[in-house]
């Protein structure tokens, strides 16, 4: 319906009713709220001019396959105004219902891939987080070395990825459709490579770990982190890579190493020491100093680059080699201008 659509690209544009109406200038905010109530409808000329004031094309206001997700969790609930949760939702739907579509155009055979189920392993400590995460390996038969490109495995086993312009407070969500049938991981796609794929896997914690319904939100969160951690840097591997016996210290090299190797940040390569009993407290605590000291809290040494999801992308040009859907329509997909659909190939 055309009211709603109007409110949520104004929700998806994160403006209020004053900024919409700023922006359309000829009218008021209490003009705007009409027409997102049903209580006015705007003509043509007025669609075309929200249109552009939010930044859509005209063919949004008129989708007929509205996606209802089921509620989100969102990382740092505490940090996030409702308003900004209220806005990465939306762009969550919003992305959620061009994949959808996108994926409608095909025989369902040809892309069809189930996601792993929600909830499927159950998880009653942070300890078990760990196990859980060697389960979910062991199913996706990786074996216990480094995954090379995390957002292409979450896509070969079902789990939608999308990278987001999104609030500075904002890491990653999960969202999923009522029915469970689609699951979109998305993520903010300013951060470094190492924090992408942590939180991406964190959210993935999120999605197949049955956590029980009386534990706290904290905890919830630890056992996240520590399936993210074990997920990406596999016990085994860290004992291969600083001994099986506690040490008093650690090297920022042998860090800076497992980052290299493992696709972490140095910060997550220290905590996996930390839950493996591997570092003393008080060598834990000096590493942090050292952290602080050369302010690597907020910026480590040798960011890794941002993984690119490219199913979205693949299927789009797919479609458009079989005459599936017209250039507009596969413009309209990948949110570009035709006269920029296909990006320029090099040699």
């Amino acid at each position: 319906m055309i009211h709603d659509r109007i409110r949520r690209a104004r929700v998806l544009r994160g403006l209020s009713l004053e900024d919409l109406a700023q922006r359309l200038g000829d009218i008021s905010k209490q003009a705007v709220s009409k027409f997102e109530k049903g209580a006015a409808v705007p003509n043509s000329a007025r669609l075309l001019q929200l249109a552009q004031a939010l930044d859509v094309k005209p063919e949004y206001f008129f989708r007929s396959d509205a996606v209802t997700l089921a509620p989100l969790e969102f990382r740092k609930l505490a940090k996030m105004p409702k308003y900004r949760q209220q806005q990465v939702e939306e762009q969550m739907r919003e992305h959620l219902e061009r994949y959808i579509a996108l994926e409608r155009c095909f025989d369902a055979a040809n892309v069809a891939l189930d996601a792993v189920p929600a909830r499927s392993i159950p998880v009653a400590s942070v300890a078990a987080a760990e196990d859980a995460a060697r389960k979910l390996r062991d199913d996706w038969a990786i074996g216990g070395d480094a995954i090379a490109n995390l957002t292409e495995l979450l896509e070969d086993h079902g789990i939608k990825v999308a990278l987001l312009d999104g609030p500075d407070d904002f890491d990653g969500a999960c969202a999923a459709t009522h029915d469970e049938q689609h699951v979109l991981i998305a993520l903010n796609r300013t951060r470094p490579g190492e924090r992408m794929r942590f939180t991406a896997a964190h959210e993935l914690g999120h999605w197949v770990m049955a956590l029980p319904d009386s534990m706290p939100e904290m905890d919830k969160e630890a056992c996240c982190h520590r399936f993210a951690g074990a997920f990406l840097y596999t016990r085994d591997q860290v004992v291969l890579d600083f001994g099986s016996h506690e040490r008093s210290r650690v090297h920022m090299m042998e860090l800076l190493n497992a980052k290299r190797r493992y696709g972490v940040s140095m910060q997550v390569a220290l905590r996996r020491l930390k839950d493996l009993d591997l570092l003393s407290d008080a060598g834990y605590r000096s590493a942090w100093i050292q952290f602080s000291a050369n302010g690597w809290r907020s910026a480590e040494p040798e960011p890794l680059l941002t993984e690119q999801p490219r199913r979205f992308e693949s299927l789009v040009f797919w479609g458009l080699a079989e005459d599936l859907f017209t250039r507009s329509r596969a413009s309209e997909f990948l949110q570009r201008p035709i006269d920029q659909l296909e990006p320029t190939m090099a040699m």
